[in-house]
């Protein structure tokens, strides 16, 4: 009887969290660009008038609503994972498919947070249509065309590698030339790397800290960054957390042909990371480490931290997002840093103290919208708050997580 109120429970908790998601991506298209139609269809135009009217216009209704809208989204998700890790949910195949139920909403959202995925369209766009280079040239050389009109930064180039720019080539020629179904070809290829790091952890379940899988795969700022926003940091990092993992598999083995074939797509992964963003070149140190961890057996504090490779690739993956590079943080650059968590052990400390301040800064990141939606602009002191609103609970959590961590320890 029990089990089956727990089972209960934990279903509602579900459908609670899917259902904020989906009122996440109807309350999306209050922020859909002005100069923007995404169908002329007259109920959805009816919608997306009222939209505007209602919210876009209101920017104080816009911002409490999604104050509101947030925190719910993430209290159903604590209510959700709460009762996953109370039924030591460790089925892969159910993880996977309470996963894609949940992203079913956002692909069909609105990117309303970031308009980086209409930089993507048209940078590729350039290259099919246009024939020039997205990374010496720019948007505003092409002002005749229609798809600028709702684009930001039409004065830079491509800031991504090249290997970006390649990859986009596949969902813009799904696209037919449409820009709708580009945009939805876009929305559905973000998708893909996330499902195969999924797939990955699959493969290493032996690996996995299914405690902290659940808390990344259902994430709400990796869910709303990645598949809403349409943001493409999973393809950076997916490359990357592979090539780790395999250099890890087969270090301990002797050297044979199949080794050396690891080894080199191991390297082959990471270099294609690199070159579709720069930042995971941090994680080269990290992969010469545990290429060389068997051999640190007698230097029992070396070997120890080497163990501990997939913290240290977490924290290495959290530096660049305090750079003036990174503008001082971008939410959806802590999808570089968590995506490591699944692989922490149950015995360290200080990373699941790191996972428990990673978690906390994944709430403020979402709540960092706030001064922006507001004003509808960064002047003035939006900046500066939201720095505080993003850092202040964070660092408290961190101080506190490790802080008992040491004391723990000591005792």
């Amino acid at each position: 009887m029990a089990k089956k109120t727990s089972n209960r429970i934990l279903w509602y908790s579900f459908a609670l969290y899917f259902l904020s998601l989906v009122a996440y991506a109807i309350f999306s298209y209050s922020l859909t660009a002005p100069n923007l139609v995404l169908s002329t269809n007259s109920t959805f135009w009816k919608f997306q008038t009222y939209m505007w009217k209602t919210f876009f216009n209101n920017r104080e209704l816009l911002t409490q609503t999604y104050f509101g809208l947030i925190g719910i989204i993430f209290f159903n998700y604590l209510f959700f994972v709460s009762q996953a890790i109370k039924q030591k949910i460790n089925n892969f195949k159910l993880i996977l498919i309470l996963f894609f139920a949940l992203v079913i909403p956002l692909l069909i959202s609105n990117n309303a947070l970031s308009y980086d995925a209409f930089n993507y369209i048209f940078n590729a766009k350039m290259v099919s249509v246009y024939h020039v280079d997205p990374h010496t040239q720019v948007a505003l050389d092409f002002p005749d065309d229609s798809w600028t009109k709702f684009m930001h930064n039409t004065h830079t180039t491509a800031p991504y590698g090249r290997a970006w720019t390649y990859l986009s080539l596949v969902p813009f020629s799904l696209g037919m030339g449409k820009f709708v179904i580009t945009w939805l070809s876009f929305r559905l290829f973000s998708l893909l790397p996330l499902a195969t790091l999924l797939f990955i952890f699959w493969k290493y379940h032996k690996k996995i800290n299914y405690t902290w899988l659940i808390f990344l795969v259902f994430n709400p700022l990796v869910l709303i960054e990645v598949i809403s926003n349409v943001h493409n940091d999973f393809w950076m990092i997916t490359p990357a957390i592979l090539s780790l993992l395999l250099i890890d598999s087969q270090r301990s083995k002797k050297t044979n042909f199949s080794s050396i074939i690891k080894v080199l797509f191991s390297i082959v992964l990471l270099g294609l990371s690199i070159w579709i963003k720069l930042a995971t070149i941090l994680l080269i140190p990290i992969w010469l480490l545990i290429l060389i961890k068997d051999k640190l057996k007698d230097i029992p504090h070396f070997y120890s931290l080497a163990n501990s490779w997939p913290v240290l690739a977490s924290l290495a993956m959290f530096a660049p997002l305090l750079t003036s590079r990174s503008q001082w943080f971008h939410p959806w650059y802590l999808a570089w840093s968590i995506s490591f968590i699944p692989l922490f052990s149950k015995r360290n400390k200080f990373g699941a103290a790191w996972a428990v301040s990673l978690l906390v800064l994944s709430i403020s990141s979402m709540y960092r919208y706030l001064p922006f939606l507001w004003h509808n602009n960064y002047d003035g002191d939006v900046l500066s708050w939201q720095r505080m609103i993003t850092f202040i609970p964070f660092g408290i959590i961190l101080i506190l997580s490790f802080k008992k961590v040491l004391f723990n320890k000591k005792r």
